[in-house]
C-alpha cells in the first residue's frame, strides 16, 4: 500500500511538471479548462490537446473517450480532441525483444527469420515492427508496451482523485458522472491492450466480410499471437488519405469513398459490430482498389434493439413523427432530472422540421451531428456510449471520405441500407406484436402469482436509496475529522495540566503527540 502511494506521488509530480512546462498551473486547473468549468482566453484548445499527448498513453486514451462526450466537454475542445494523435516516442528494440522472448522463449528464432529493429509505428498501447516468418510471409508484429497495466491503474487512481476534488468544489460536476467516464477509460484501455481480444475481433470481421468484394480484413496468425503480441498479415498498400498517389495508380477516389461508406454502413446497420476508429491511419488501399482496415482494438457493438431504435429515429425524421422520435431517447435512457420536457419537445420538433424536408444527399452529416450535440447539451440529456462511439466514428468516416472527394456526401448512401432494410423492419414489427401477445398471456399468470404472494406469504420490501453509500462515506470522513480535533484539543489541555503538576517529561511527550495529531487534523481539514 505504501509503495503504491509513493508511485502515485511520483506520477502526480510528473504530470504537474509536464503541465507547468506547457503553461498550466496544475492538474486541477487543467481539468477545469478541459471540461469547460472555467474558460481562460489564453488556454487554446490546441494546447489542451498537446498536453494530453505529452502526458502519455492513459491521457491520450482518456482524451479519445472525452472526444465522444459532447455532454461533458465543450464542442470547441472536442473539435481539437478529435485530432489527438496516438503517436508516442518509440521504445528501444531491446525492450521489445524482452517481451518477445518472454512470450515465445526459444521458439522465437524458430518462428521468425527476421524482425526489423526500426519500428513501423509507435502508439500509446503498442509498437509495430515489420517481421518475416520462417515460412516466408511478411507480417506486422504488434507488441504491447511494458508495464502498461500498472501505468493505467496509477493514472486511473490519479484521475479519481482529480474528480473527487472537482466534485467537492463544483456542484454540477457530479452530474457529468466523470467517475463513470474514468471507469469506461480504464476498462476499454485494458481491453484494447489485450491482443487476444483483438484477435477475436479480427476473426468476427473476417467472417462478416468473407464474401464481400472490395473490402478486406487482414489475416491474423492466431496460433502464434498472444495477449502481448499480435501477428497479422503485412498490408503493403497506400494510405486512403494519399489521394494523389491513388490517382497516379489509376484508382478512382469517388469509387473508393462509395465502397468505404457502404462497408461501414454494412457494419452498423447489418452486422451490429463496427470499427469504431475509421481514421485515415487505419485504412489502406491495395493496388487493385481493395480497401483494407487495420487495428481492430477499438470496436463497438449495436444490439438488434438498438439498431431498431436508430432505424425508428430515421423513420421519425422522414415522417415528422414526434412520438416515435421520443421513443428513441426513452429507449436509450437519455433523460436526466435536469431535462425540461416542454423545452425538449419544442427543440426536438424544431430539429425534425429542419431535416425532414431534406433528401439524404442534401444532409451534411457533420452539421447534423453538431446539431445533435447542441440539442443534447441544451436539454441536459445523458449520452449513452453507443451513440457517443457511433457519433465519433461517423465524424471520422465523414472526414475520411471528404478527403477522397470534397463534395461526396456519405449520408446519400444510407438510402440503400434503409431501402433494403424495410422488409426486415416490417418483420421486426410483426415480431414485436407476437412478443407483446406472449407478454400479455404470461402476465395473467404473473399477476396471479403476485396476488398469492402478497396475500398468503410474508413479503419483505427493501428500499435502496441512491448515493447512500457515498453519503455514509462523507459523514464517516467528517466524523473522523471532528474526532481528531477533539483528541488534539484534549491532549493539548492534558499537556498543560501535566506541566502544572510538575510532570514535565510526560507533559512534553503528550505535547509532541498532540502536535502530530494536530498536523494530521489540519491536513485532513484543508487538503483538496
Amino acid at each position: 500500500m505504501f509503495k503504491k502511494k509513493i508511485k502515485l506521488l511520483k506520477r502526480f509530480k510528473e504530470i504537474t511538471l509536464t503541465l507547468s512546462k506547457l503553461g498550466f498551473y496544475n492538474i486541477y486547473e487543467y481539468f477545469k479548462l478541459l471540461l469547460g468549468l472555467e474558460v481562460e482566453p489564453g488556454a487554446k484548445p490546441r494546447k489542451i490537446r498537446e498536453a494530453l499527448e505529452k502526458l502519455g498513453p492513459s491521457f491520450i486514451k482518456l482524451g479519445q473517450i472525452l472526444s465522444t462526450r459532447p455532454d461533458i466537454v465543450p464542442v470547441y475542445i472536442i473539435d481539437e480532441l478529435i485530432k489527438l494523435q496516438d503517436r508516442v516516442a518509440p521504445i528501444d528494440f531491446e525492450i521489445i525483444e524482452e517481451t518477445l522472448r518472454r512470450n515465445y522463449g526459444d521458439k522465437l528464432d524458430e518462428i521468425f527469420s527476421y524482425i526489423d529493429p526500426e519500428p513501423l509505428a509507435s502508439a500509446s498501447i503498442s509498437q509495430v515492427h515489420v517481421g518475416y516468418l520462417k515460412t516466408g510471409e511478411k507480417v506486422a508484429v504488434k507488441v504491447r508496451r511494458p508495464n502498461l497495466e500498472e501505468i493505467i491503474q496509477l493514472d486511473s487512481e490519479l484521475m479519481y482523485m482529480v474528480v473527487d476534488f472537482l466534485e467537492r468544489h463544483f456542484e454540477d460536476v457530479k452530474d457529468f458522472n466523470l467517475k463513470g467516464v474514468i471507469h469506461q477509460f480504464k476498462r476499454t484501455t485494458l481491453q484494447e491492450a489485450d491482443f487476444s481480444i483483438e484477435a477475436q475481433n479480427i476473426k468476427i470481421f473476417q467472417e462478416n466480410f468473407k464474401n464481400y468484394p472490395g473490402f478486406k480484413v487482414p489475416n491474423c496468425f492466431f496460433d502464434i499471437s498472444t495477449p502481448e503480441v499480435l501477428i497479422t498479415e503485412f498490408i503493403d498498400g497506400t494510405k486512403i488519405s494519399e489521394v494523389e498517389t491513388l490517382k497516379e495508380k489509376g484508382l478512382d477516389p469517388v469509387d473508393i469513398a462509395v465502397r468505404l461508406t457502404d462497408a461501414y454502413f454494412k457494419m452498423v446497420f447489418r452486422d451490429g459490430i463496427y470499427h469504431a476508429d475509421p481514421h485515415p491511419g487505419n485504412l489502406f488501399v491495395l493496388d487493385d482498389g481493395t480497401i483494407v482496415a487495420v487495428d481492430f482494438g477499438m470496436i463497438a457493438f449495436l444490439s438488434k434493439t438498438k439498431m431498431k431504435y436508430f432505424f425508428d429515429y430515421i423513420i421519425a425524421v422522414t415522417t415528422l413523427d414526434l412520438n416515435l422520435a421520443i421513443q428513441f431517447y426513452e429507449g436509450f435512457n437519455m433523460f436526466t432530472p435536469k431535462t425540461d420536457f416542454a423545452n425538449f419537445e419544442a427543440d426536438l420538433q424544431f430539429f425534425l422540421e429542419k431535416y425532414h424536408n431534406k433528401r439524404l444527399d442534401e444532409i451534411n452529416l457533420k452539421e447534423m451531428i453538431e446539431d445533435i450535440i447542441g440539442f443534447i447539451r441544451e436539454n441536459h440529456l445523458k449520452l449513452p456510449n453507443d451513440i457517443a462511439y457511433l457519433g465519433k466514428a461517423a465524424l471520422n468516416l465523414e472526414g475520411t471520405v471528404r478527403k477522397l472527394h470534397p463534395t461526396f456526401n456519405p449520408t446519400e448512401r444510407l438510402r440503400n441500407f434503409i431501402g433494403v432494410s424495410t422488409k426486415d423492419y416490417l418483420k421486426e414489427k410483426a415480431s414485436e406484436i407476437r412478443d407483446a401477445a406472449e407478454l400479455y398471456f404470461y402476465l395473467i399468470f404473473k399477476i396471479e402469482n403476485l396476488y398469492r404472494l402478497l396475500i398468503r406469504e410474508r413479503t419483505t420490501f427493501q428500499i435502496v436509496f441512491k448515493d447512500v453509500e457515498e453519503l455514509q462515506k462523507f459523514y464517516k470522513y467528517q466524523t473522523g475529522k471532528i474526532a481528531l480535533a477533539i483528541i488534539f484539543v484534549g491532549m493539548l489541555a492534558s499537556s498543560a495540566l501535566f506541566y502544572s503538576a510538575g510532570k514535565e517529561t510526560l507533559a512534553v511527550t503528550v505535547l509532541v503527540i498532540s502536535v502530530f495529531v494536530g498536523l494530521i487534523s489540519f491536513y485532513r481539514v484543508f487538503r483538496f
